[in-house]
C-alpha cells in the first residue's frame, strides 16, 4: 500500500473497521471493486481482508458476488448492552402503548449527538422508512424522542448543539439554538417532549424518558403519528406510564447503561411529576 511521505500506516484493525463502515442502508449489498474504492484501500488489501471477514462469517457473498453484513456480525451486535436488554424489556409496553395510542410507537437512545432507534412497531409503512428502523439515526433536534433524551443529557453536550449548526428536515424545525435551549428547560421541567412538522411535515410525536436503577435517563419511548393523532390530553399520559413501566422493568432486571460517546454523563435526577397537559 502506497502512502505519502509522513502519513502513518493504516492499522489492521483500522483497515478492516473501515471495510466494515462501507456498509449503510442504501449500500447494503457490495462487490469488491465498491469496498475498495469507498474504503480508500488497494483492492488487492480489501480483497485479502473480506476473505478473513467472510470466512469468520462478518460478511455473507451473494450469488452475485455481491458482499454483505453476515449473521455471526448481527448476533454479536445484538449482545451490546445498550440494546439488547433494554429492547427485550420494552417490546410488550411498545406493542401495548401501540394498541393504546392508534399510533406507531419507538424506543430509541442516544448515541452522540444522535438518536438512535431500537425498535419500532408500527401498521403504517409511510412511517417506518426510512427513519422507522432499528438502527437508524437522527438528529437529536428533530424529534420528540430526541429531545426527550437531550434534555437529560449533560451541559456540555446541550451547549454544543445549541451552539448549531442545526439543520432544517422542514420549514418548521428548530434551527435557533436559544428556541431549542428553551425546548430543553420546559421538556426536562415537564417530564415529556412534544413536536409537530419537525422531522416530516404532518407527522408529530409525544415521548418521554425511560431511566435506570439511578435514575439516569437511559432511552426515550414515543408515540408517532398523523398530526391530527396528536391529542397531547390522552397521549401524554399513556407515554409516560409506557416510560414509567419500561423504567421498572430496567430497575428489576439490573439494566445499566453504557454512557454514549461524546458525552460526559449527567449527573442523575429524579424524575419529574408529569406537568398537566395544556392542550
Amino acid at each position: 500500500m502506497t502512502t505519502h511521505p509522513g502519513a502513518p500506516e493504516r492499522s489492521v484493525v483500522d483497515r478492516t473497521l473501515s471495510i466494515l463502515g462501507v456498509f449503510d442502508r442504501d449500500n447494503r449489498i457490495l462487490t469488491l471493486s465498491d469496498i475498495s474504492r469507498r474504503s480508500g484501500l488497494p483492492v488487492a488489501t480489501a480483497h485479502r481482508i473480506v476473505n478473513k471477514l467472510h470466512g469468520w462469517g462478518a460478511l455473507e457473498r451473494g450469488e452475485g458476488g455481491g458482499y454483505s453484513i453476515g449473521l455471526r456480525l448481527w448476533e454479536t451486535a445484538t449482545l451490546a448492552p445498550r440494546y439488547s436488554g433494554l429492547a427485550e424489556a420494552a417490546q410488550s409496553h411498545l406493542v401495548e402503548l401501540r394498541e393504546q395510542s392508534g399510533g406507531a410507537t419507538v424506543l430509541a437512545l442516544r448515541d452522540g449527538k444522535e438518536s438512535m432507534c431500537l425498535s419500532f412497531l408500527s401498521d403504517d409503512p409511510g412511517l417506518t422508512t426510512p427513519w422507522g428502523q432499528p438502527g437508524s439515526r437522527l438528529p437529536l433536534h428533530v424529534t420528540a424522542t430526541g429531545l426527550a433524551l437531550l434534555a437529560h443529557a449533560s451541559a456540555v453536550l446541550q451547549d454544543e448543539l445549541c451552539a448549531g449548526p442545526l439543520p432544517a428536515y422542514t420549514s418548521t424545525t428548530v434551527t435557533d439554538g436559544a428556541t431549542l435551549r428553551n425546548q430543553l428547560r420546559r421538556i426536562k421541567r415537564e417530564g415529556y417532549a412534544i413536536m409537530c412538522d419537525t422531522l416530516r411535515e404532518g407527522r408529530g410525536a409525544v415521548a418521554a424518558p425511560v431511566r435506570n436503577a439511578r435514575g439516569t435517563v437511559v432511552a426515550s419511548v414515543g408515540v408517532v403519528g398523523p398530526a391530527n393523532m396528536l391529542q397531547p390530553s390522552r397521549l401524554v399520559p399513556l407515554v409516560v406510564a409506557t416510560a414509567e413501566a419500561i423504567s421498572q422493568e430496567a430497575r428489576r432486571d439490573g439494566w445499566r447503561t453504557v454512557h454514549a460517546k461524546s458525552d460526559a454523563p449527567a449527573a442523575p435526577e429524579p424524575a419529574p411529576v408529569p406537568a398537566p397537559v395544556p392542550w
